[in-house]
């Protein structure tokens, strides 16, 4: 199986083309600050086991992620928002989200260090 794509690098690439190195990280910085909120949100909507509070706060949190090129959470927020799910499902991709989201994380900060001139 082909791995998948973590980062969109052609939206990073466009980003710092027309926001430059300083533009991308304060970019990156508003993400880091609202992404803790966002998912604090989901995991109090699968707590009480709020299916339309959870889809609406994936769908924030698949939009903020593909805003900063994190393609593969994104992906995970868009199953949870559109796809059918029992409760069990859920929670599984909540964890594997959860889990993923510092590693890419990192990632995108290698990626930025990387390509910064």
């Amino acid at each position: 199986m082909a791995e998948q794509q973590v980062l969109d690098t052609e939206l990073l690439n466009q980003y710092r083309e027309s926001l430059g190195d300083d533009g991308l990280k304060a970019t990156l910085a508003t993400f880091d600050q609202i992404i803790q909120s966002y998912a604090n949100l989901l995991h109090q909507a699968a707590k009480q086991k709020n299916e339309e509070q959870l889809r609406s706060q994936a769908h924030k949190v698949k939009g903020a992620c593909n805003s900063v090129g994190l393609l593969q959470l994104a992906k995970l927020m868009e199953r949870l928002e559109k796809d059918a799910w029992e409760w069990p499902q859920a929670e599984r991709l909540l964890i594997e989200w959860a889990d993923s989201v510092i590693p890419h994380r990192q990632q995108l900060n290698q990626w930025v260090e990387q390509e910064a001139h």
